[in-house]
């Protein structure tokens, strides 16, 4: 007989685990936002949910304090991304023994590319047995997003295994700023002098494929150890991928998409104000990737919407 039932949390259970916490630790929190957050980090997978309490609980909770915080499931996801678990085990294997399951996942979660669900595709259906993949209204997505991140992990490693000469570019000290922030402005600006520098004419078939991992590689031992990412995509001509950066008490949302023309481009850019309302910020950035024969690595600055844009083009 087929087995239709659904065995993750959904935010509703996830509350109730909660509430049963709180009265047992005689504690109290705002469980309605921390079991939205633990869902919208785990999606409601089983295992996740309870690891990521576990580690709140064991390593990030400290007797006297009043309640677990929503920084709290921040800091408890960063802590599983860096963990070696049989699942992460799993999931590395899987996608290292199946090339063609390998190339589809960077093509839904790097390129953006739009791919409808069908369970009758053996690569479809080989990646939601391993429970890697979802039916979101019709289309494929990553399952949630600690796997999401555990896979743009894993191929940005892949990929700094044989581009080391960003190394001349990153270094952290000198994008720190006085308030403990980030000058991400900067960060966008050296990158695109790494991208002038280093990569010429006959790379733009690699760009095109693996830009937008060559800038999550250069961003990564900038904030590492002190800052949280994750990444959105979003389905679109020109290809969007949403990074939001939380450093310290700040919060930036680097958008990277490819240059598909004026319009689209201004298009683009009102999502990305629209973006930046649903996360309460007045400034955002914009990593274009150019692929024309005669594009002009250039910067600029616009003002809409009362949003504050700085764009970068490589």
């Amino acid at each position: 007989m087929d087995f239709n039932v659904d065995m993750s949390f959904s935010a509703k259970e996830i509350s109730t685990m909660l509430k049963e916490y709180c009265l047992e630790n005689s504690i109290s929190m705002d469980i309605y936002k921390l079991s939205e957050e633990l869902y919208f980090f785990t999606g409601g997978y089983p295992f996740l949910v309870s690891r990521l309490c576990q580690i709140i609980d064991e390593k990030i909770y400290e007797m006297g304090k009043k309640s677990w915080e929503l920084i709290d499931v921040q800091e408890a996801v960063k802590m599983i991304l860096e963990e070696k678990n049989t699942l992460f085990d799993s999931l590395i294997k899987n996608l290292e023994n199946n090339k063609e399951l390998y190339d589809y996942i960077e093509d839904v979660i790097v390129r953006g590319n739009d791919k409808s669900f069908n369970n009758y595709n053996p690569i479809i259906g080989i990646g939601s047995i391993y429970g890697y993949f979802k039916n979101n209204n019709g289309k494929v997505a990553i399952a949630n997003k600690i796997f999401a991140e555990m896979i743009y992990n894993y191929m940005v490693s892949k990929l700094e295994n044989n581009y080391s000469k960003m190394n001349e570019y990153n270094f952290k000290d000198e994008f720190v700023i006085k308030n403990q922030g980030l000058n991400i402005e900067k960060i966008l600006k050296r990158f695109q002098q790494f991208m002038k520098k280093q990569y010429s004419s006959k790379d733009q078939d690699f760009i095109e494929h693996h830009g937008r991992l060559l800038f999550l590689a250069f961003i990564k031992p900038i904030i590492n150890g002190t800052g949280f990412d994750f990444k959105e995509v979003q389905v679109s001509e020109e290809k969007r991928l949403d990074v939001v950066i939380t450093y310290n008490s700040f919060k930036y949302i680097i958008e990277m998409k490819i240059w598909r023309g004026l319009k689209y481009h201004e298009d683009g850019v009102k999502q990305l104000c629209d973006y930046l309302d649903i996360h309460g910020l007045d400034k955002g950035y914009l990593l274009i990737f150019n692929f024309n024969k005669y594009k002009e690595f250039k910067e600029e600055r616009t003002n809409i919407e009362e949003k504050e844009i700085f764009q970068v083009y490589v």
